[in-house]
């Protein structure tokens, strides 16, 4: 994986920011130059290929045996002594051309770039470079295992108090879920703050209970017929209305 995606610490957001930028400066101005000279290298391809065509093409039809002047003169002597050296120039040449004028074009436009841009990066290339001067190897190794020792110390310290908090907040839920079931509550207010019962459970409920009101209706009326069969034996009135007696006229 790339630097790019796990920078040092020691380096700021400023500092990251400033290395990408120059980073897709470089890249840009590499992927202008692949393109300019492509272009460049295949432009000049055509240019002699056609100069080739004409005048290496003229001067050959002429015979040798005339040593007459063409009408192009010294001009044209010295178009031939330049065009006639070259190899014949086609597809292959043309290819040729076109990927090494991208390839060199991509270099000097990237590396102009970089030259240009490197001075962005000298207060980066800097940091930590003064930090261990005059001490010597065994100081610096002495150091870097104080800091990482002090490190290890304060995460140690981090996971007790995690560790802690966490038994402190076990005990009280625990004290919590204890107080409401022996109070008779449910663990959550869903329903209530009352234990849920099931449909069959409700349905016996009710039934016990009519059956309780019905047991003690029976009850109220066997007491009522026993105290009306005591009051008649005894020859009593049911009321009090004339003296707890019978009214005999």
């Amino acid at each position: 994986m790339s630097r790019a995606f796990s920078p040092p610490e020691t380096l700021s957001k400023e500092n990251v920011r400033t290395v990408a930028d120059v980073r897709r400066t470089v890249w840009i101005n590499g992927l202008f130059g692949l393109a300019a000279g492509s272009l460049t290298c295949s432009f000049g391809h055509i240019v002699l290929q056609k100069l080739q065509r004409h005048y290496i093409g003229d001067v050959g039809s002429h015979s040798a045996e005339s040593g007459v002047e063409n009408k192009v003169g010294k001009n044209m002597s010295w178009m031939q002594k330049v065009l006639k050296p070259l190899p014949p120039l086609g597809r292959n040449t043309f290819m040729l051309s076109l990927l090494g004028g991208g390839a060199l074009g991509s270099f000097v436009m990237s590396t102009t770039a970089g030259k240009n841009a490197v001075h962005l990066l000298h207060p980066i290339f800097q940091i930590g470079r003064d930090e261990h001067v005059g001490h010597s190897p065994y100081q610096i190794a002495l150091k870097k295992a104080k800091t990482q020792s002090s490190a290890e110390t304060e995460t140690a310290e981090e996971d007790e108090l995690d560790a802690a908090h966490h038994r402190a907040r076990s005990l009280r839920r625990r004290a919590s879920i204890k107080q409401r079931l022996e109070s008779g509550h449910s663990l959550s207010s869903t329903h209530g703050n009352t234990w849920p019962y099931e449909e069959e459970e409700m349905e016996e409920t009710k039934r016990n209970k009519a059956m309780n009101r019905a047991e003690a209706w029976e009850r109220r009326q066997t007491h009522r017929r026993e105290w009306v069969h005591d009051k008649i034996e005894k020859g009593r009135a049911l009321s009090d209305s004339t003296g707890g007696h019978w009214d005999e006229k």
